[in-house]
């Protein structure tokens, strides 16, 4: 086979011809069949005559006769006429005899003239009886009759046989050219087949010399005796150069094997889908797929036939989508899919074994104040760098994945607790580093919970379920900190998530309540204002802390649903209390995620209108560290507050790690010190040095200055002393509700103070 010659799959098809002998022995039968007809018409025809003889014979014996007959009726006298008479009949009996003679020649039956002879005989054995004439006449007459039917039935027997052959015939030819009709038909047809068949191999031809498919013929060596023009297209190599090499060259090893075990097990006439890697001209790699055939059967062509097309960039795509599909697009790091199936494999693998795997939980700390102060913008390229920093620390094996938000995972493999305990703290260590992000340093912490997976004992949800658990419980201990799982830890999960959908209901059920501690004028002892502290009155647990579920509420986002609750709430109560004399105002804590909201200063004002509460009268309290993470957002919007008349306080002042420098820069009008301050004033000078110098710069801001967790006389005294105007804590007061509030107001100044067991008034356990 050579390159130019088409192929075909199979032997082409002639069309049917009509053989010499065959038109012979059709004309012969034809002429034969048509003398036929024609010998039999003829002799139909020519039956009737030898009775046309017959009667030509009778009626001139009959004219004879009746000749005879008229003569002897001529004659006058009569006895020249009985002379007459005899010498007529005497002629007539010779003549009628001969006449009869040639009747029989002509092939009548002597019966049927039986009955004339015997009256000619009687006429010439009396030729003067005339009854005997009139006799021989009747014959002759009865002869003729005889003879006219016998003519008429030859008649209508031709006429049948004439009718019969025109039917036969007819049908004959009917049958004949309906034969011929199809005879016709079927050449046309067998012609029109040839005619399509050849323009589907010409087409067929055309597609394979222009298709963008390869095709190849080689045999069992691979070596090729036909390759299709697009080869050059796909592999960069004319056809003419690749037909008789060996398609094997152009393969990797491995291909080749398998190639050759498909070419050596694959059965005539049956196929399989391949794909490959080919070498191009230019030396790069192709990935190609087609089907193989076994066409060694058929002898036009006689090898393998293998049809292949390039799918390099279409293979390329399906590893990027299938690497989208298990891996984080932001990080690179598997996703929690993948991560899922790789930890049920490594469990599937080791069951029956001891091998133990070990599954870190990585959670980044706070970081949704980072995309609420910063934007998602920059929480992603931190999260970038958070991946890339676990890859880093991360073993060869082990599997490192992005959950999803700040939630990171590390499966480690053949590895024990101790080792994941060396993991997390190089993790910790490196998340730690401060990320420097457009020249800004972006202090990041994480809290890391471990849990070991015993294969046979425990699934993959249930690990990471574990490490989740346990890396909740890192966080109660504070940022930056690994916990291990164990089986009590479960437990107060499960309580925690429980808690958390009671903390939703509750916010829309009423099961919230605000306590109330007073501010005092250290001088007077007189109530100045109170701070709004939430309580939640749990149907089941009790009275819960703030310190129970507020943080919860941080996480979940609902402390803006909290905080506002709390922000009416505490303004339509101080707007009751205005009827004192006193005017107390009302201190509100407000969180970073209320704080960040546009719509935060709108909130405030309609707080401020429904209760009919004077702005001057409302204290918004925020921790320094709440302030200083947003500067740009935060101060137009406390600017805006302070214009209407609104305080704005720093709550725990010291516990930050910003520069007092800031202080000069932010719309704040009072200074609240933090507990952790007031508590040393009394038994520790260097405490109260720096306690001083707190009060003492504040008082050159022009800031109110409140000191937080006064408990002893001795603090309050010494607070006195320094000049700081006003004090809270249990000195005075512990938070009440609304009747203990009215109670308060009510006592004598002198009456407060002295004791933290003195002023009870419902009070709760000392939650501030």
């Amino acid at each position: 086979m050579t390159q130019d010659e088409p192929q075909h799959s199979q032997p082409t098809e002639t069309a049917p011809s009509i053989s010499p002998l065959r038109i012979t022995v059709t004309f012969v039968f034809t002429v034969a069949l048509v003398l036929a007809e024609f010998a039999l018409l003829v002799g139909v025809y020519k039956r009737d005559e030898p009775v046309q003889r017959q009667q030509v014979r009778q009626a001139a014996l009959e004219q004879q006769v009746a000749g005879t007959i008229s003569a002897l009726s001529r004659s006058a006298d009569a006895d020249r006429a009985g002379a007459q008479a005899d010498l007529v009949i005497t002629q007539l009996v010779p003549q009628t005899k001969r006449s009869l003679d040639q009747l029989a020649d002509a092939g009548l039956g002597q019966d049927d003239l039986a009955g004339t002879r015997q009256a000619i005989n009687d006429l010439a054995a009396a030729p003067g009886d005339t009854e005997r004439l009139a006799a021989l006449s009747g014959q002759a007459r009865a002869l003729g009759s005889e003879l006219a039917d016998r003519h008429r039935r030859l008649d209508r027997q031709a006429q049948l046989i004439y009718a019969g052959l025109l039917v036969v015939v007819s049908i004959g030819w009917f049958i004949w050219f309906r034969r011929l009709v199809q005879r016709h038909r079927a050449l046309q047809q067998a012609v029109t087949a040839q005619e399509a068949l050849s323009a589907s191999e010409q087409r067929l031809l055309a597609l394979v010399q222009n298709g963008t498919d390869v095709v190849t013929v080689f045999d069992l060596d691979t070596r090729t005796s036909f390759v299709s023009p697009s080869a050059r297209a796909v592999l960069g190599v004319s056809a003419a150069e690749l037909t008789g090499t060996r398609l094997s060259a152009l393969l990797q090893p491995e291909d080749v094997n398998r190639l050759v075990h498909l070419l050596v097990t694959l059965k005539p006439g049956a196929d399989a889908a391949v794909k490959l890697w080919m070498r191009h001209a230019d030396g790069r790699m192709l990935v190609v797929e087609g089907m193989l055939a076994n066409l060694l059967h058929e002898h036009v062509v006689g090898g393998f036939v293998l049809t292949f097309r390039d799918v390099t960039e279409r293979q390329a795509l399906e590893e990027r989508l299938t690497h989208q599909a298990f891996h984080d697009s932001l990080t690179g790091l598997a996703n929690r899919q993948l991560f899922a199936d790789r930890l049920s494999h490594a469990l599937a693998r080791r069951a029956g074994t001891a091998q133990p795997l070990v599954v870190l939980f990585v959670d980044l700390d706070d970081f949704k104040q980072i995309n609420d102060r910063l934007g998602h913008g920059t929480g992603d390229r931190v999260l970038e760098a958070v991946g890339r920093r676990i890859r880093t620390a991360t073993r060869a094996g082990d599997t490192a994945a992005r959950l999803g938000g700040d939630e990171f995972a590390v499966l480690m493999e053949g590895a024990s607790l101790r080792d994941a305990e060396d993991l997390a703290d190089r993790l910790l260590r490196l998340v730690a580093e401060p990320i420097v992000l457009d020249g800004t340093r972006m202090p990041v912490t994480a809290s890391i919970g471990l849990a070991e997976a015993v294969p046979g004992e425990i699934s993959s949800e249930e690990a990471l379920r574990n490490a989740d658990v346990a890396m909740y419980s890192a966080k109660d201990r504070g940022p930056s900190t690994v916990a291990a799982y164990d089986s009590r830890l479960h437990a107060e999960a499960l309580d925690r998530l429980e808690l958390r959908a009671d903390l939703q209901r509750a916010i829309f059920q009423n099961e919230l309540v605000l306590h109330y501690q007073p501010t005092v004028e250290l001088e007077t002892g007189r109530i100045t204002g109170f701070e709004a502290l939430v309580r939640w009155q749990h149907p089941v647990r009790g009275l819960l802390s703030p310190a129970s579920f507020v943080p919860m509420a941080e996480e979940t986002g609902l402390v803006v649903q909290l905080n506002t609750w709390v922000l009416f709430q505490a303004c339509r109560f101080a707007a009751v209390l205005q009827n004192d004399w006193r005017r107390p105002t009302m201190s509100v804590n407000i969180s970073a995620q209320q704080l960040v909201r546009t719509d935060f200063v709108e909130q405030v004002n309609r707080a401020l209108s429904e209760s009919g509460l004077s702005a001057d009268r409302l204290t918004l309290e925020i921790t320094e560290s709440v302030v200083l993470q947003d500067l740009e957002d935060v101060v137009p919007r406390l600017s805006q507050l302070r214009d209407r008349g609104i305080r704005v306080a720093i709550d725990d002042f010291g516990t930050g790690y910003s520069s007092l420098a800031y202080l000069t820069e932010l719309p704040i009008d009072v200074l609240k010190v933090d507990k952790s301050f007031i508590d040393r004033v009394a038994s520790d000078a260097q405490g109260a040095s720096v306690t001083e110098a707190i009060i003492s710069m504040s008082h050159t801001m022009n800031l109110s200055t409140v000191a937080e967790g006064v408990e002893v006389a001795e603090q309050a005294a010494w607070l006195r002393q320094v000049r700081c105007p006003i004090g809270q804590g249990y000195y005075w007061s512990r938070p009440v509700d609304e009747n203990g509030v009215h109670d308060l107001l009510t006592r004598p100044t002198n009456e407060l103070g002295g004791s933290a067991d003195l002023v009870s008034y419902r009070a709760v356990a000392p939650f501030s």
